[in-house]
């Protein structure tokens, strides 16, 4: 090689050493300003600017909350209870709250059982702040929903690698007990990941998001374990949801929604048997009663087979077996697949009903936890988890899936809310938690039960099961115990009395609503009794709501009301009521009898209830107060009228009116080819009331357009618009 080579081979290595890091650094600040442009602070700037150095496929998309950031804290926290996290040895008591109706006598109330209470403020400014989240393990709780055509099945078989439904068949209990192996319409076993990809397409929605879903609901080695997976909790056999939806207090609540709520329309009859060659029922005969409750098990020609059970909203009681005809059957709710007799049908039903739930204004697992979208009408509600780390666990199940599919560079498109006036740095717990990693390998398996250092003492003391009027206690059993000493203080009023058991379990009944008890145990062997357990204070359910109804007209956003006051209460919920498929969403709370509904959408019909509850278990509520109807005033727009319109110079197209009385936010033009504006060339959006006039651009000279302008109101996040003007004809200078 002569030199003169060797010296430009030299001089173009060079050269690539000199430029290549300038060139990237030019390329970083362009899309650093392109991240501006978009109107992302430059606290997300910086660290998404690195992420898209590595990840060029990667856009991210700011979602203006137009919130303050304490405002929106405050608001997620309007119920502490609903904002959980599991007690881990693992976790410093900073990301505890300690307020007065979270922590008092040295315990924590538990929110879930057996461990999850509720997370401080600093914890939930943790979880919510989005630059702790900016990295490739959890940027995808910020990953909208929608159907992406490079998801893979193997991805999904990823995500459910821990779980029963890693890379098995479905199989499964049908309603008679038997087991069951799903087969498609030729005759081929189908798999867990199949259902889900199929879901994602029925759905549109990503097959990694539904099966991220499912896996924070029942996954786990053994289906038997969930009762939403198993397919032989009782009345519900045979029936399954694994999305956990309705699931309001009780895994049962959530199979009696995946049930289709059949009831009987009329008086008729249960028969015991059905002959399926004759297709005639007979046996013995029960007369049913109208609105008797009916757990759906399978079709038989005519009849549907069915366990009659009885309910109070929390504990089930199941009845006879049999064939009523389907006529005298309410299927009012059979609705996304339901009755969900297999977990196929949950599946993909579930997706369809989480689509249309949450998927136009929750549309990542961030929102669907933290709902500041402003769009959505109802900030800080209809929220799918409780629970404060539910992103976190999903985005890190979808980024394993991405990585081991080896699609983790591909597009992905990021959705990341943005707040008004937060901290300059990124919010911690404490001074030892790191704000991306602390959190890397939240197993959530540990438990933690009241436990004392002596020996000689009954340990794990815990409430199994609350009604109104009954509090059930269970406790770790003591070697050599014959019997067990319940001592039991109601703190609401100051009495107390005992009960002697001999398991470690014990119901106290004939208890009173709404009050307050104070239990501890100790437990008797050949030596004697031993010392008493430390107390454990729980509420009993409080009763139900009476005395609902209307304090004021009701405006364009919001509606007073009021109830009669419940004693022993902490606080109260308020739902909307929807009868199409007979489910109750969380609107409102308040700590009195009475209150204002806010942010309302104007012109809509409402109809609500009320329910109690107590400071150690928001979830287990009262009775449903009555129903009450209502509709908003519909919102008034202003009207608008075109003056005049000109050309001021070639091309262009100015356009001037005038408002009419009434309230109003902005304009809408519309320009168009035709009278009939069938041919829209541009809208052009005006926020602002004041303006009375505008200058379109770019107009092909000598060419005819039609021209109108309306107002609009903003009511809800929504826009609402009023008339449009008498249109104008205009020719082009």
């Amino acid at each position: 090689m002569s030199k003169k080579i060797l010296s430009l081979l030299l001089t173009f290595v060079m050269i690539f050493m000199v430029v290549s890091p300038v060139s990237y650094a030019v390329s970083a600040a362009s899309y650093a300003q392109t991240l501006r442009d978009k109107d992302f602070p430059e606290s997300y700037v910086t660290i998404l600017t690195k992420l898209h150095s590595k990840y060029p496929n990667w856009e991210f998309k700011p979602l203006k909350t137009g919130l303050n950031w304490q405002t929106a804290i405050n608001g997620e926290r309007s119920s502490h209870r609903h904002q959980s996290i599991q007690k881990l040895s693992s976790r410093s008591k900073a990301y505890y709250c300690t307020c007065s109706n979270c922590y008092s006598d040295g315990y924590y109330r538990v929110v879930e059982s057996p461990n999850w209470v509720a997370a401080s403020e600093k914890a939930v400014k943790y979880y919510m702040d989005p630059r702790n989240w900016m990295t490739p393990q959890y940027i995808f709780q910020f990953e909208t929903m929608e159907y992406d055509s490079s998801v893979k099945q193997s991805g999904v078989e990823s995500i459910l690698k821990s779980s029963f439904m890693h890379n098995k068949n479905i199989t499964y209990k049908n309603g008679s007990g038997k087991t069951v192996t799903l087969k498609d319409s030729k005759g081929n076993t189908v798999k867990y990941s199949k259902a889900f990809m199929d879901a994602g397409k029925a759905a549109n929605m990503n097959p990694y998001f539904l099966a991220s879903k499912v896996m924070l609901e029942v996954g786990s080695n053994d289906a038997s374990r969930a009762s939403g997976s198993s397919g032989t909790k009782m009345p519900f056999t045979g029936i399954f949801n694994y999305y956990s939806i309705g699931a309001s207090s009780n895994a049962t609540q959530g199979l009696e929604w995946a049930n289709g709520f059949p009831r009987t329309l009329r008086a008729t009859k249960l028969y015991s048997t059905y002959n399926t060659s004759t297709k005639k029922v007979g046996g013995t005969v029960t007369n049913l009663k109208a609105s008797q409750y009916v757990a759906y098990h399978a079709t038989y020609g005519d009849y549907y087979k069915v366990r009659l059970y009885s309910t109070d909203g929390y504990s089930y009681s199941s009845g006879k077996v049999g064939y009523v005809k389907k006529s005298d059957i309410r299927t009012t709710y059979f609705t996304y697949n339901r009755p969900w007799t297999t977990p196929y049908k949950t599946i993909v039903g579930g997706a369809k009903y989480i689509r249309n739930l949450w998927g136009k204004y929750q549309y990542n697992d961030y929102l669907q936890k933290f709902n500041v979208n402003p769009n959505s009408g109802y900030l800080y509600a209809y929220e799918y988890s409780i629970t404060v780390n539910a992103p976190v666990k999903a985005s890190e199940s979808t980024y394993r899936a991405y990585k081991d599919a080896g699609i983790l560079g591909d597009k992905h498109t990021f959705t990341i809310p943005v707040f008004n006036k937060m901290p300059a740095k990124n919010c911690v717990v404490d001074s030892s938690s790191s704000e991306v990693t602390r959190d890397t390998s939240m197993s959530d398996t540990t438990t933690s039960t009241t436990t004392s250092s002596s020996t000689n003492q009954v340990k794990g003391l815990k409430l199994s099961k609350r009604t109104s009027n009954t509090l059930t206690f269970k406790w770790n059993k003591y070697s050599g115990a014959t019997k067990y000493y319940m001592y039991i203080k109601n703190v609401t009023q100051g009495t107390h009395f005992d009960k002697t058991v001999t398991t470690n379990s014990g119901t106290i009944r004939g208890l009173t609503p709404g009050n307050k008890y104070s239990v501890h145990v100790r437990a008797y062997t050949k030596k004697g009794w031993t010392k008493y357990s430390p107390y454990l204070t729980r509420h009993t359910v409080p009763p139900k709501v009476t005395g609902l109804k209307r304090t004021s007209k009701p405006t364009e956003n919001s509606v007073s009301i009021k109830w009669n006051k419940v004693s022993g209460a902490t606080g109260y919920k308020v739902y909307t009521y929807n009868k199409k498929n007979n489910t109750y969403k969380v609107i409102a709370r308040f700590t009195k009898n009475s209150g204002t509904l806010k942010n309302l959408t104007g012109g809509k019909n409402y109809t609500i209830c009320v329910t109690a509850y107590v400071k150690d278990s928001e979830v287990k509520t009262g009775g449903v107060s009555n129903k009450i109807s209502f509709k908003t005033a519909t919102p008034s727009v202003a009207a608008v009228s075109v003056k005049s319109v000109t050309s001021p110079s070639t091309t262009k197209i100015k356009v001037t009116w005038e408002k009419g009385s009434g309230a109003a936010n902005g304009y809408q033009i519309l320009w168009a080819r035709d009278s009939k504006f069938s041919n829209v060339i541009a809208t052009t959006n005006i926020a602002n009331v004041s303006t009375k006039s505008y200058v379109g651009k770019n107009f092909t000279k000598g060419r005819t357009y039609y021209i109108k302008v309306r107002a609009y109101k903003n009511s809800s996040g929504k826009k609402i618009y009023g008339k449009w003007s008498g249109t104008k004809k205009f020719t082009c200078k």
